[in-house]
């Protein structure tokens, strides 16, 4: 689990692995209604560029929220939007959303008041019926590079010609996608 403060709120991440969903929106209905006041969202961890990834779209998510830029109704929507770099939520839950095929998974939280958030992940983690992985949220192995390359449409020529002396793929997939998140900040 990874906490982190993010402006006037406080952030819970936790990856899993391994998940069995029935119903992905049930389950997530179930845990916003566990924990009334905790703005949660569900995310396909192999689109997800690793935890600077979260902490970014987080960061720009929360500023947009609480500033006169809001693009949602909550912040779990907002975060999203600024996850995929999409400007429609029906596009962004397409994009990042989870299904009953997922079976890793990024479970974000906001919260303005220092919440337990060990009890939500153990709740978490029964109502997902995984185990959890917080390296799922990394780019750790090829088949994710090629996955993240095709989901946000990154040719291997912008990836050379995007690359810094000694950066990793790795490294470069990673700042290419939280670019994307960037390009929707500029855009206001």
């Amino acid at each position: 689990m990874i906490t982190e403060r993010v402006g006037s709120y406080f952030l819970c991440i936790q990856g899993f692995r391994d998940v069995r969903l029935v119903d992905s929106e049930k389950a997530l209905r179930d845990l916003r209604e566990s924990f009334y006041g905790v703005e949660l969202q569900l995310l396909r961890a192999d689109r997800i560029a690793g935890t600077e990834h979260i902490l970014f779209a987080a960061r720009n998510a929360v500023d947009s929220f609480t500033g006169k830029d809001r693009r949602a109704k909550h912040l779990s929507m907002e975060f999203l939007l600024f996850s995929t770099g999409e400007h429609q939520i029906v596009e962004a839950i397409k994009f990042l959303g989870v299904s009953e095929s997922s079976t890793e998974l990024a479970l974000v939280g906001f919260s303005e008041d220092n919440t337990d958030f060990g009890a939500l992940i153990d709740k978490s983690r029964d109502v997902l019926r995984g185990t959890l992985e917080d390296s799922v949220l990394e780019v750790r192995t090829a088949k994710k590079q090629e996955d993240l390359k095709k989901a946000y449409n990154i040719s291997d020529k912008q990836l050379n010609a995007s690359k810094m002396p000694g950066e990793t793929e790795s490294s470069l997939l990673k700042r290419l996608v939280i670019e994307r998140s960037a390009l929707l900040v500029l855009e206001n």
